[in-house]
């Protein structure tokens, strides 16, 4: 078994303009600190059947965008959802994702290989739909709604029928 760290950078991220071709700074973005990991830990490899609980810790007070992208790059997203509306969340605050008593469960099944959990932060409140997007478009979306603060951060699991 490999053990995995999860090594987070903190990011001074800047939007900027272009006109003549020129880049033109319009306003900086402060980073949302982020980290994920799952009940296991630095395990990322899974079997059919396995359930999966993530675990979020948050540096900033922020809006909290969650996507799982599967091993054929079908999105979907996680946060907020029908029955988790709510997706503001305290600087501090150890989110399990999901929760003992939300109405859904992390199940591994098929299509198996690597797949993916986007989070992406912000300082802003973001209506936005995950349907017909790709995850850059997602992000891209959330960053530029974003006023004073942003972050993102990818945690890739590796899924397969059996050991």
């Amino acid at each position: 078994m490999h053990k995995f760290y999860i090594i987070f950078t903190v990011l001074f991220l800047t939007a900027c303009t272009i006109r003549d071709n020129k880049a033109i700074q319009t306003h900086e973005l402060a980073a949302v600190p982020l980290e994920l990991t799952t009940h296991l830990g630095g395990k990322r490899e899974f079997i059919r059947g396995d359930e999966i609980q993530f675990l979020l810790s948050l540096g900033n007070d922020a809006y909290i965008y969650m996507y799982y992208i599967d091993a054929e790059k079908n999105i979907t997203q996680i946060l907020p959802n029908k029955s988790q509306r709510s997706n503001h969340y305290l600087a501090g605050y150890f989110l399990t994702i999901p929760e003992y008593n939300d109405d859904y469960r992390f199940l591994v099944r098929e299509p198996f290989g690597e797949e993916k959990i986007w989070i992406v932060a912000s300082d802003q409140s973001i209506d936005i739909s995950a349907s017909d997007k790709t995850i850059e478009t997602i992000k891209q979306e959330i960053k530029e709604k974003s006023k004073r603060e942003y972050g993102e951060y990818v945690f890739n699991i590796f899924t397969m029928p059996s050991h």
